[in-house]
């Protein structure tokens, strides 16, 4: 792993360089040098989660980067509950012992490494237990290898598991991880379902209905964020999860879940798919080849209860049966040789093309079967009918199956206005296969997503609370091996039941969940900012594509208040002073009328692409610090809405010539956005405010005892130097103000913000295989009983 050290920007200011090295552990030098003194080599987690049991095991190699011996702190702050049951570093052959700090005991201690080295990073784990453990000696340009495992009760809301790691203190490294991985290891006795992430995109591995395996690694990447993975225990054959979230003005967001079986149960429609290629001249050479590979893939993919045609086009469409065919292995075999004949040349008329594979679904006499139609162009049309809206009326009208269309653009030679509001119409999904990616890859993978369809037509609906903005919108079909994730919002209160329908064969089918409206759950605040992402390309994409100009005012309200900056809108974040709404809107206004001038082209198709990766938003969009040194790999999505769709979760987007415009100006912080104004982060909340503000001086006594009364500043507060609203006055904290507070002080500031200090949630629900035992006291008593309980279900 690369070297890595923590540099905050405030302090950089202040000429400060904090000689820490970060893993998921800190590494603190006793003498406080003027340079760096650690790396870390890499970083390692492997988690074994059986129930709600969850072994976490840690590794990492620290590296002195110094000529001198070293003498080191290393300290881990724990996720609340957990235990450490391992720890192991050795000074010659004799093991080093470490010991668990209490809550009160590591305040004390980060209230002091802060007040010495005049740094807030530490701030945020005030209220944690920590572990800690003198490291001596760390030879010179020598490592020291350190490994942790702790366990822990996994918290259960309903049939909803979550599991978090602590990554965030990665954040401040100076230079990006060469290697980091987390590995999660699942196993139930009931079916596990719905696993995902708010915080980074997994990459899930079902190997049964009670196993599975989600991992997330990155090479050249800055993590800032904890680890989150939400998983279900259902036994159903379609779990469904709701997870809410109100604010503190009452507004409700929602988050559903929904994951098919992983085994067929029967259950997998027979589709009717017409494949269309374009093999134009333009195709010639490489594209022709890779689109060849990908048809190959695609026909080798149908099951035998499918049916299928082959249309190539360039001037005249040149359909390969009159009508569709079993998928057979002789009409395969007849079809795949079809595709090798093929060679390009000649005009594209993508109106006939596109006429008569929808001739041929229509004309299909099987019934309860999915209807799809594969779309695959890399030019404008140019020969036969080439107007946009003739184009698209045809094929509404000739549309009479009902038809999905997915279409893929290859290159930047497409009409992407064009093919964006083609599948609009008509149910479907577009894609764009840019000049550095491969058609191969992009289309087979495509199509393995939607090869076993197994839902149609599907609804949500809401008993006892009212539902609204709902993205994906409309919902998406549901296919094995996929997970459909819908935000919205929602008004009322108390107990709700979500219907999820749609059809199968003809016959609908329903399943239900009862939900606890309250939305009194802090740890959700990742729900409003992945809806207002969604809200936002829903909008764009009816500004580009419908010419809804009423639309641009929200559109940058939601990206001022939510920190999410689109191609048009990145300059609310680049400006050192707020700019009005009203002229924020005039500016993305003329932007907006000169990007619609674009259909195809760069600028064309980054356009769709950047509303894509908006409107199938899955995880919170991570800081430009967070993204791999790298350019981002172009974005790549699935059919509609559903989860492991997106490639990264960078906040940023492509700009007209398709280069990523990465975003470091502004940060979330729950439902908080932060921009930096100066050297100073402001929050969004306090823009436009004509409150004096209340100035205390950072790392003072006023400070920690701020943050004493109300901890949850400790988590605004890591960002440095800040501006803030609490409770209706805004408090800044930087280089300059008052020293010292009075509890009349701090009472006034707080008023019914302030409370009881926070405090360690034991789970409210308890797997009973695991937990045999009724309260539990202690931290070691969860480990005892964990132990017991496990050796008890594995000799049984």
């Amino acid at each position: 792993m690369r070297s890595k050290y923590w540099i905050l920007a405030s302090l950089l200011a202040l000429g400060m360089v904090p000689p820490y090295a970060y893993g998921d552990g800190i590494l603190i030098p006793h003498r406080q040098p003027d340079r760096p003194v650690f790396s870390v080599k890499y970083h390692h987690v492997d988690v074994f989660i059986d129930e709600q049991a969850a072994t976490t095991k840690v590794d990492q190699i620290f590296h002195n980067e110094t000529a001198i011996e070293e003498e080191a702190t290393y300290v881990f702050p724990l996720p609340k509950g957990a235990t450490i049951t391992k720890f192991t570093m050795f000074i010659g052959e004799k093991e080093v012992q470490g010991r668990i700090l209490d809550r009160d005991e590591a305040r004390k201690l980060y209230e002091s490494i802060v007040r010495r080295r005049k740094d807030p990073a530490l701030l945020e784990y005030m209220d944690r237990n920590t572990f800690r453990a003198r490291v001596y000696p760390i030879p010179a340009h020598g490592d020291k290898r350190i490994r942790l495992e702790y366990r822990e009760v996994v918290a259960k809301n309903g049939n909803l598991c979550r599991y978090v790691y602590p990554l965030s203190t990665e954040r401040f490294s100076s230079k990006p991880l060469a290697d980091c991985r987390v590995t999660i290891h699942l196993k139930s006795s009931t079916h596990i379902s719905n696993i995902y992430s708010p915080s980074h995109v997994v990459k899930v591995e079902r190997t049964s209905r009670n196993e599975a395996v989600a991992t997330w690694s990155a090479r050249d990447v800055k993590p800032d964020t904890d680890l989150v993975l939400y998983y279900s225990l259902a036994p159903k054959d379609l779990a469904l999860d709701v997870m809410t979230f109100k604010d503190d003005k009452g507004k409700g967001y929602f988050m559903l879940l929904a994951s098919p079986p992983v085994k067929d149960n029967g259950q997998i429609m027979p589709k009717s798919v017409v494949f269309v290629l374009d093999r134009t001249g333009s195709m010639a050479g490489e594209k022709i080849t890779q689109a060849k590979n990908a048809l190959k893939h695609c026909l080798n993919s149908l099951k035998a209860h499918d049916r299928f045609n082959l249309i190539m086009f360039s001037e005249i469409p040149d359909p390969l049966w009159d009508g569709l065919r079993p998928a057979s292995k002789a009409n395969i075999k007849e079809a795949l040789a079809a595709v090798v004949r093929a060679e390009a040349s000649g005009g594209t008329n993508l109106h006939d093309a596109i006429g008569a594979g929808l001739n041929q679904l229509a004309s299909e006499r099987s019934t309860n079967t999915l209807r799809f139609m594969v779309l695959l162009t890399d030019g404008l049309p140019t020969v036969g009918e080439t107007s946009t809206e003739r184009i698209l009326q045809d094929a509404k009208e000739g549309n009479k199956a009902k038809a999905r269309i997915f279409a893929f653009g290859v290159g930047y030679d497409v009409n992407a206005h064009l093919l964006d509001l083609l599948v609009e119409q008509n149910n479907g999904v577009s894609e764009y296969v840019l000049p550095n990616e491969d058609i191969e890859v992009k289309v087979s993978s495509f199509f393995a997503s939607i090869n076993e369809p197994l839902l149609t037509e599907t609804e949500i609906t809401a008993k006892g609370v009212r539902i609204s903005q709902t993205y994906p919108s409309p919902l998406p079909d549901i296919f094995k091996g996929s997970q459909l994730i819908v935000l919205g919002r929602y008004e009322g209160s108390g107990k709700a039941t979500f219907v999820l329908s749609g059809k199968n064969r003809g016959e609908t089918k329903t399943w239900t969940t009862g939900v606890d409206m309250t939305g009194n759950e802090p740890d959700k605040d990742f729900i409003p900012l992945i809806w207002a992402a969604r809200r936002i390309g829903y909008l764009l994409d009816q500004v580009r594509l419908h010419r809804s100009d009423e639309l641009i005012e929200e559109i940058v309200r939601l990206s001022k208040e939510w920190g999410i900056p689109t191609e048009f809108t990145s300059f609310l974040v680049d400006e050192d002073v707020p700019i009005p709404l009203a002229e924020a809107v005039d500016r993305v206004f003329i932007s907006v009328k000169q990007a619609r001038s674009s259909e195809s082209g760069t600028w064309g198709v980054y356009q769709s692409v950047n509303q894509a990766m908006l409107k199938t938003q899955a995880q919170v969009p991570a800081n430009a610090g967070a993204a791999p040194s790298a350019s981002p790999d172009p974005y790549a999505y699935g059919a509609g809405g559903q989860a492991g769709s997106r490639i990264g979760n960078v906040r940023g987007y492509f700009d007209a010539e398709g280069k990523p415009v990465m975003i470091g100006r502004v940060q979330n912080i729950g439902t908080r956005t932060f921009y930096l104004r100066g050297n100073q982060w402001v929050d969004q909340q306090t823009e436009g405010q004509q409150l004096k503000a209340l100035q205390i001086k950072q790392f003072s006594n006023a400070h920690f005892k701020l943050l004493n009364a109300y901890p949850e500043l400790a988590k605004y507060q890591k960002l440095g130097n800040v501006r803030l609203l609490v409770n209706s006055q805004v408090i800044e904290i930087g280089p300059e103000g008052k020293e010292d507070l009075t509890d009349a002080e701090i009472k006034a500031i707080l008023g019914n913000t302030g409370g009881e200090r926070g405090r360690a949630v034991v789970p409210s629900t308890f797997n009973q295989k695991v937990f045999a035992a009724g309260q539990i006291a202690t931290s070691s008593c969860v480990v005892s009983i964990l132990i017991a309980a496990l050796l008890r279900r594995h000799s049984a």
